[in-house]
């Protein structure tokens, strides 16, 4: 599957899909690349956080 993210969803992103059968599929975080872990250094924001996109679970949802 293709996915189109960024800004001007002009960034094209190829990836595995699992069809979950209700219209959605489930894909591997865009943000942390399925780490689960924020990339900002810990430095930065005083630790380790979970991701913000997925919630540190590494996985996002998409419609299909």
């Amino acid at each position: 599957m293709v996915v189109y993210c960024a800004h001007n969803c002009s960034t094209e992103f190829k990836t595995d899909v699992k069809e979950l059968e209700c219209g959605a599929g489930q894909i591997v975080c865009l943000e942390c690349d399925g780490s689960g872990r924020c990339l900002f250094p810990p430095e930065m924001v005083g630790g380790e956080l979970a991701c913000v996109d997925c919630k540190g679970t590494g996985r996002q949802l998409v419609s299909i």
